[in-house]
């Protein structure tokens, strides 16, 4: 068989982050597929904001140090790296567990999960809240219970065969929700600001990235914030955000100087003609609140602005 070079120009991209006088594997690899140059251009900037994620991480943690990318890129298979034995679970965390998982089991033998619009009923979600499920994997200086990564997966297995919308509602929050980026990115004030209320369940959170025309891809954000005085006043649409409703907590990725930029974002308890609410009814997330969210004008405090020790908001 004759050597492709195509596959060789990939293979050889594959270790570095970036090639090509600076273009990422990524980029590399849509140009060699035959891919318009701003498709490639723009997926590429996606993939070097991955690079620089993974260059927060210490060594062993990251990407390339993993089973799976070894045995990928080396074709070679180390079974022994994919055994391990899970460390014992705290108390603190499995008694929290088990409160959470029998409160969901009483409620749904009682008929008291869902209220009359078939969503999880409030008082539900506040009742998670004191058992410590909210916030799993919250440190627990702020409130919460600190559980590791290999936990909280396999707490919320538990819990979805209970309740698959309860499983999924923390993994939104703890997860792609404000809770993660302010773990990672947030200032210590920031930390001591939000995740108290979002380690008790006071404010559940979302991720509003989402658009009209442009989906999920964060090259083509058109919502945009402007800073004036001592607030961005934010501009823009976002779709089918799981966790949107008046009063909950998003991580809204928007256009600050045309750079992508996420802040934190407390929602106001009720609608106005800065922020509205549109409902779409999806059958799929029935028992959860999935909605649009409009902002026309709406200010948001500077100090909510996650910065990054590289790059942007893309990061």
């Amino acid at each position: 068989m004759r050597p492709d070079p195509k596959q060789d120009e990939l293979r050889r991209d594959a270790a570095p982050a970036t090639s090509h006088g600076g273009e990422s594997f990524a980029e590399t690899a849509l140009r060699l597929g035959g891919k318009s140059a701003e498709e490639a251009r723009r997926t590429g900037k996606i993939d070097t904001a991955d690079d620089q994620v993974e260059a927060l991480f210490a060594p062993q943690y990251q990407t390339t140090a993993s089973p799976v990318h070894r045995a990928v890129w080396n074709r070679r298979i180390a079974w022994d790296l994919f055994q391990f034995a899970p460390a014992a679970m705290a108390d603190r965390i499995n008694l929290a567990m088990n409160r959470a998982v029998r409160l969901i089991q009483q409620k749904k033998q009682d008929g008291m999960l869902l209220d009359a619009a078939g969503k999880i009923r409030e008082d539900v979600l506040q009742a998670l809240g004191e058992t410590g499920y909210w916030g799993l994997l919250i440190p627990q200086r702020y409130g919460g219970l600190e559980s590791s990564m290999v936990d909280f997966t396999r707490l919320l297995t538990r819990m979805a065969t209970v309740d698959p919308t309860i499983a999924g509602l923390a993994s939104v929050h703890g997860c792609i929700g404000a809770v993660d980026p302010l773990r990672t990115f947030g200032t210590e004030e920031q930390k001591r600001r939000f995740l108290p209320d979002l380690a008790t369940g006071r404010r559940l959170s979302g991720f509003a990235l989402t658009e009209p025309g442009a989906g999920s891809d964060l090259t083509a954000l058109r919502t945009t914030a402007r800073l004036e005085g001592d607030s961005y006043i934010v501009n823009g649409e976002k779709l089918f955000i799981t966790n949107a409703k008046p009063g909950r907590t998003i991580g809204l990725v928007c256009l600050i100087d045309g750079t992508p930029s996420v802040l934190i974002v407390d929602l106001p308890m009720e609608e106005s003609e800065t922020f509205q609410i549109r409902r779409y009814g999806l059958h799929a997330l029935k028992h959860a609140h999935n909605n649009g969210l409009i902002f026309r004008d709406f200010p948001v405090p500077a100090e909510n602005l996650l910065r990054t020790p590289v790059g942007d908001g893309l990061t």
